[in-house]
């Protein structure tokens, strides 16, 4: 049997730090942040919102780009350690959701990143509303995580 989701507490991901990620000094090379941050949304609309990633792009033909990122990287990453990286939204739109991330390694803050991301008609890029089933999934996780003074926990 599942253990029950934490609903007090936001998604988090546990990456262990490869070779492959990883420049020759050993240290994380920076794009690869990124594509651990697009992997950790993927998998936060599967495993906690419940609504599969894959068919949102693939049966209901909407992507899910990002408009606008930033990213501090507070200290090195390096080979053999594990990243955990919590996703908070921080706010949900008609058709974008502004998501915060921090990354840490054995509690220690290593990264943080804001991302604007833009639900998308894949056949023509316009922007779309949220699905009323997504809405739904990501004001109940906007709610349950964030508490009701406003600060992320």
């Amino acid at each position: 049997m599942a253990e029950p989701i934490d609903v007090s507490k936001p998604f988090s991901l546990g990456y262990p730090i490869r070779f492959t990620h990883t420049d020759p000094a050993g240290f994380v090379f920076f794009p690869r942040y990124f594509e651990m941050l697009q992997a950790v949304t993927e998998d936060w609309f599967t495993h906690r919102l419940g609504i599969k990633f894959a068919d949102l792009i693939m049966i209901e033909r909407v992507g899910q780009p990002t408009a606008h990122t930033e990213c501090d990287f507070v200290k090195p990453c390096r080979l053999g350690e594990t990243l955990d990286i919590a996703l908070i939204l921080e706010q949900v739109g008609n058709s974008s959701m502004k998501l915060h991330y921090i990354g840490t390694v054995e509690g220690e803050v290593r990264v943080r990143a804001r991302s604007v991301q833009v639900m998308v008609d894949m056949d023509t890029g316009k922007p779309v509303p949220f699905s009323d089933t997504l809405r739904t999934q990501l004001e109940a996780y906007l709610t349950d995580v964030i508490p009701p003074t406003g600060g992320a926990p």
